[in-house]
Parts: structure tokens; C-alpha cells; sequence
């Protein structure tokens, strides 16, 4: 072994070479003090070199060719000041590392567990609408601030291609689907863009709002074509409510939501109703923000029952009860209205808390009432219709909306024991204007009025009363009594003496 020692007053740190031909086994490893290094002070217990590379030989391997000294990697000593370069080397190597590729459910549920969400600290109900901003995009995700601890997402394939939000923006959005046990919110804009397929199954997937062409009816639904895609629409996802007739359908174009998508085995299923749903919920929303009490509203026949009629007046429904729809009397809604009629109706009340609007008809006629002691004054005679009959009387029509009512004893000067004696509903008649209560809508009629009272009969005495009318007794038997004594002078009878 050779040294070569420089001597530790010049500015050349000493160099310890091993010769490559000694054994590996025989010779021990000696750190090798790197080059042209700052000699470490001297501590009074121990050495600490700043900077020290050590190199050891692997037991029982073969020695390396001789060459040039490789070059040492300095390892900083705790407390040593970074260089600004290696300072930004190692920022940005962090940055990258942390950054979030949100490409599949379960980055997505790790971003917003990370943004605070637990259960209960936000319940949203699909369907609702919500207000956020972007916060970042990543991949094929869009990450929302919803205002509180919680963070959604939207596809990016809910959106044009090329035309995705930046941060910072302001979106409205609805929620698709909320799983608080995973802390995943799903949202899609409010007006979700409609997807092209373009005939590829990778192109197509859960949550897509697509438009399709229904070819046929089939067992249990309709079959849809998807951009050349075979699927399958259920019966029960056709329309919000269940539809029995499907025949209508073939050859519309109708915008479906993509529900499930198997590849494998080309299998392709799309709901209407999902997407009529979220649409009826922003229209609903919108509606509310506008309703006010006497508006007049344009609206559709949805629905007929026996007490009203329930009409959509743009994404809200409000109930026309029966006795609103018109000025006279209705029996029956279907009577008046039909399902799908287009009808215009007045705002009566709202109850935002229930939910309810009562809507009205007849309010946009005019009332019949007005100006009705001029067309009915008292003592005056009419025409009418009796159209009810009840045990205190007759409600008789004078004209469609006005009413008027014949009591009991109106109907003829002698007793009546049954309205049903002297009139029937249907029977035309006429009557005499007795009162008229414009306030209260009331009239009052009476029948008996135009029919004269009939001759009093002659006063009768008492010998009138008695069984011979006052007429003079006369005898009709003409022989002698008969009984009464045996001529025996006035003996007593059942005196045998």
C-alpha cells in the first residue's frame, strides 16, 4: 500500500488511496477525505467533519477496474443554510407530489373529506340546486366551493369540450347524487349540456344528459338509439308519472339521462325522468321567487278530482277548487275542464311553508252580481231553473252565477210536506223577487206569490156541525113501543106475586 500525505498547512486536504490489487478481504474501509475540502476544526471531545463521504467496498466483491476517482456527493450537516435553487427544486417537488388527480371516486371522496365534510354537516337532497364557485380543475374534475366545509365535483364531460370553468367562477349547479356515509357530492350544472356519444361506448358514461331516438316498443319500456348505440328506456322512467299508452313515443326525440353503461355487455340504460326532474326542480325553484298573490298566470290542465282541478303554471301546481272555477254552478271539474287544457287562472293565496297555491277561475270574469238590483228588483217576476232541492227548499238558476232560493212555505198557500211535491230539479218555473242581498249573494223567491189564493168556504154553525146538517127531526116509526109492563097494573117486573 502506498500513502501520498499532504501536509496539513497547505490548503490540499491529506488523500488516503487503497491499492485496487490488495485483498478485499484483508483490507479495511478508509474513509477517503474529499479533495480541496476545508480542513473540520478540532473539538475538544470528538471530530464532527461538516461534510464527510465515506466509501465502502462490499464484502466478497470483485474489485473494480482502476479508473478515474468518482465524484462525492456532499451531504449537508444539520443547521447548514440550503441554496435558494436547491430551496425551489425541493417547493416544487412538494407542490407536485401534493396536487390532486381527482379521475376517479375514490380521489374524489379523499378531496372532500380533506375540504371538512362530515355527516350532518350539510344535507342536500338530490335534485336541489346550490351556488358555488370552482376552486380548481384537475383532470377530468371540477372541484366546487358549496359555501361551507363541504366541496362537489361535476364531470368535465358535463361540459363543451374545450369550454371548461375557470377558478374562481361562479356556477349553478344541482345535485346529482349525495352518499354523506362516503362524503361524496356529485353535482352537474344546472343546465347540464347535452353529450354526443358519436357511436363510441368509451365515449358514454353514468350521469351523461344525451339525446336519443325511440325506435319501438318493447317488454317493459322503449328501445333508444344513442348515437348509433342500442338502449333501453324502462317504462317506469319515461315520464314523471307512470304512462301507460308508449306508442306515442316512437319516432320523438326525447333527452334522457344515462343511468348504467356496460361495455362488456353493450348494454345501455337512459331515464326521462331523472333528467324531467332536475329540470322540474330549477323551474320550481324560479317559479317560487316570482309567485305573487293576484297574478295571472298561463297554465296546463295536469290533473281532475271531485273537489278541483290541479294546474301547472310553470313548474309549480296550484289547485282550482270547484267552487272557483266559474260563476255558476259546477258539478263536476270534467264537466268544465279537460286534462291538458290550457287554461289562465288568478293567484289567491300561497303557502310557501305547505307548499300550496289556490288558484281561481272566475275571478278573471265579471262577476254577475254587479248590477243586480237593477236586473232583479224586489216584487219583480222571473224565470228560472231549479237546479237543487233540500228539505227547507228550492234553489232555483235565474241566470249562470245568480241563484236564488224558495223556502218551504213559499211553495203554496196550503201545508207542503215535501219540496219534491211541488218542484223537481230540472223543472222550469216562475217566481217573484221577494229580497234581494247583493253583500251576501242571497235572493229570495217565492212560487205561492203568483198563484191566488183560493174561495174561503161559508162560516158553519152549530147545527151545521151536528150529525142531521140542521135539518128538522121527523118520526120514521110509526107502530107503538113495544115491552115495558104486562098490564098487570104496574107490578114491577120479576114480581111473581
Amino acid at each position: 500500500m502506498t500513502e501520498s500525505i499532504s501536509s496539513p498547512e497547505t490548503s490540499s486536504a491529506p488523500r488516503v488511496q487503497l491499492n485496487p490489487t490488495v485483498d478485499p478481504e484483508q483490507a479495511k474501509p478508509i474513509p477517503t477525505i474529499q479533495r480541496d475540502a476545508t480542513p473540520a476544526p478540532v473539538p475538544t471531545e470528538a471530530p464532527a467533519p461538516e461534510a464527510v463521504a465515506v466509501e465502502t467496498k462490499p464484502e466478497r466483491a470483485p474489485s473494480p477496474p482502476p479508473g478515474p476517482p468518482r465524484e462525492k456527493v456532499e451531504i449537508p450537516a444539520k443547521g447548514t443554510a440550503l441554496d435558494t435553487d436547491l430551496e425551489a427544486e425541493i417547493e416544487a417537488a412538494l407542490q407536485g407530489a401534493g396536487s390532486l388527480a381527482l379521475g376517479d371516486a375514490a380521489t374524489v371522496t379523499a378531496a372532500t373529506e380533506a375540504a371538512g365534510l362530515a355527516d350532518g354537516d350539510l344535507e342536500l337532497a338530490v335534485g336541489s340546486k346550490v351556488k358555488a364557485k370552482v376552486l380548481s380543475v384537475h383532470g377530468d374534475s371540477v372541484i366546487l366551493d358549496l359555501g361551507t366545509r363541504a366541496s362537489g365535483v361535476i364531470r368535465a364531460r358535463h361540459f363543451p369540450e374545450g369550454k371548461l370553468p375557470a377558478v374562481g367562477d361562479m356556477l349553478d349547479a344541482v345535485v346529482e347524487k349525495y352518499e354523506p356515509a362516503e362524503g361524496l357530492i356529485e353535482l352537474q350544472p344546472a343546465r347540464a349540456a347535452v353529450s354526443k356519444p358519436a357511436g363510441d361506448w368509451k365515449a358514454i358514461a353514468e350521469g351523461q344528459v344525451v339525446d336519443c331516438m325511440v325506435t319501438k316498443v318493447n317488454k317493459g319500456g322503449l328501445e333508444v338509439s344513442v348515437s348509433n348505440l342500442r338502449g333501453f328506456l324502462p317504462a317506469g322512467q319515461v315520464d314523471l308519472v307512470f304512462c301507460s299508452n308508449l306508442e306515442q313515443f316512437v319516432g320523438q326525440k326525447l333527452r334522457v339521462k344515462v343511468t348504467e353503461v356496460n361495455v362488456h355487455k353493450k348494454n345501455l340504460v337512459v331515464s326521462r325522468r331523472s333528467f324531467l326532474e332536475i329540470a322540474v326542480a330549477e323551474l320550481r325553484e324560479e317559479a317560487w321567487k316570482t309567485l305573487e298573490v293576484g297574478q295571472k298566470r298561463n297554465g296546463k290542465v295536469k290533473t281532475l278530482k271531485d273537489y278541483g282541478a290541479f294546474i301547472d303554471i310553470g313548474g309549480v301546481d296550484g289547485l282550482v277548487h270547484v267552487s272557483e272555477i266559474s260563476w255558476g254552478r259546477v258539478t263536476h271539474p270534467r264537466d268544465v275542464l279537460s286534462e291538458g287544457q290550457e287554461v289562465e287562472v288568478q293567484i289567491l293565496s300561497i303557502d310557501a311553508d305547505k307548499g300550496k297555491i289556490a288558484l281561481g277561475m272566475k275571478q278573471l270574469q265579471m262577476s254577475p252580481w254587479q248590477g243586480i238590483m237593477e236586473r232583479y228588483p224586489p216584487s219583480s217576476t222571473v224565470h228560472g231553473k231549479v237546479t237543487k232541492t233540500t228539505d227547507f227548499g228550492a234553489f232555483v238558476e235565474l241566470e249562470p252565477g245568480v241563484e236564488g232560493m224558495v223556502h218551504i212555505s213559499e211553495l203554496d198557500h196550503k201545508r207542503v210536506h215535501r219540496v219534491t211535491d211541488v218542484l223537481q230539479v230540472g223543472k222550469e218555473v216562475d217566481v217573484k223577487i221577494l229580497t234581494v242581498d247583493p253583500e251576501k249573494k242571497r235572493i229570495a223567491l217565492s212560487v205561492k206569490a203568483l198563484i191566488s189564493r183560493p174561495e174561503a168556504a161559508p162560516k158553519k154553525t152549530d147545527e151545521d156541525l151536528a150529525p142531521s146538517a140542521g135539518a128538522a127531526y121527523e118520526r120514521k116509526r110509526k107502530e107503538p113501543l113495544k115491552g115495558g109492563g104486562t098490564g098487570s097494573g104496574g107490578l114491577l117486573f120479576g114480581n111473581p106475586g
